[in-house]
């Protein structure tokens, strides 16, 4: 079974709801907003921010390097603090197998879900490069879980799978810090198109009693580029958000910042870096 991006219309639809009508205004932002130096090496200040939170679901549009880079620096700050890490990714781990059995960084970019041409701009250097640079983290763990073929006839219950798939690893290790990688409609915490996604199945959860426990990410920035499908195929689009609240507010490079847990926010949380830049396709090296 293949996965499909959004539509083109409802696509540009969805980035003008999330880039430009989230409801952070510029005074909100300049008193929140944690400055980021180095994309590579949190702080200490950032640990503070995060460390209360089990799961930490970070939302990109495909295509993209700067998402796939937090995740690596939020397991490693994570495990520089004692704290052991499991790291999902959107991918299906059909696709992975020769990934899970020799654990070689060779077998992460040979295997099927990297060779073969992408059609969504996940299978990038970018997201291989997450495997790669956290395989030797002893306090790591990677996993998939997207669907699978033979999972489901029906693309609808996608989300529902995935949350299952998630749910059973936070389940098999929960005293562990839980990053997962997606698009950003599925760590939504609010229903998109009257349907739960993955991210509001997991923070509603009574077994997982995750309610205010999510730290739901979304990236945002301020210009550049992205590998992506719009419904017109994978290509290479540009963007320039520099007007937007979230660029002007602070004349950082890249910040996160939080924001309080209501039942009307689709994320607790933002990422954003001034520049975005196009992920290239493994099999495309």
């Amino acid at each position: 079974m293949r996965t499909h991006s959004l539509p083109m219309l409802l696509t540009f639809m969805l980035m003008f709801i999330l880039l430009n009508a989230s409801g952070q205004d510029t005074t909100f932002i300049r008193k929140n907003a944690i400055r980021i130096d180095n994309q590579y090496t949190l702080s200490n200040e950032i640990y503070t921010l995060i460390e209360g939170y089990p799961l930490i679901m970070v939302g990109e549009m495909h295509g993209t390097n700067e998402p796939a880079n937090l995740v690596v620096s939020l397991a490693e700050l994570l495990t520089k603090h004692a704290d052991n890490v499991q790291v999902g990714l959107e991918i299906p781990s059909d696709k992975m197998k020769e990934y899970t059995v020799n654990h070689l960084d060779g077998s992460i970019f040979s295997s099927d879900f990297f060779a073969r041409k992408s059609d969504d701009g996940r299978a990038s250097f970018a997201w291989a490069n997450i495997i790669a640079k956290l395989n030797d983290n002893p306090r790591v763990e990677i996993f998939f879980y997207d669907i699978n073929e033979g999972d489901t006839k029906d693309i609808n219950e996608r989300d529902s799978l995935m949350y299952v798939k998630v749910k059973r690893r936070i389940q098999e290790h929960p005293t562990w810090k839980t990053i997962t990688l997606s698009g950003n409609v599925h760590n939504m915490l609010l229903p998109f198109r009257n349907k739960a996604k993955t991210g509001r199945n997991l923070h509603q959860d009574k077994d997982l009693d995750l309610r205010g426990k999510v730290l739901s990410l979304n990236h945002i920035y301020g210009e550049g580029s992205m590998l992506n499908n719009f419904g017109d195929g994978l290509r290479l689009h540009k963007f320039d958000d520099s007007r937007s609240n979230y660029a002007k507010a602070v004349s950082y490079d890249n910040y996160l910042m939080l924001v309080p847990s209501n039942d009307k926010m689709n994320y607790t949380g933002f990422y954003f870096t001034r520049r975005v830049t196009a992920a290239k396709l493994v099999s495309e090296k």
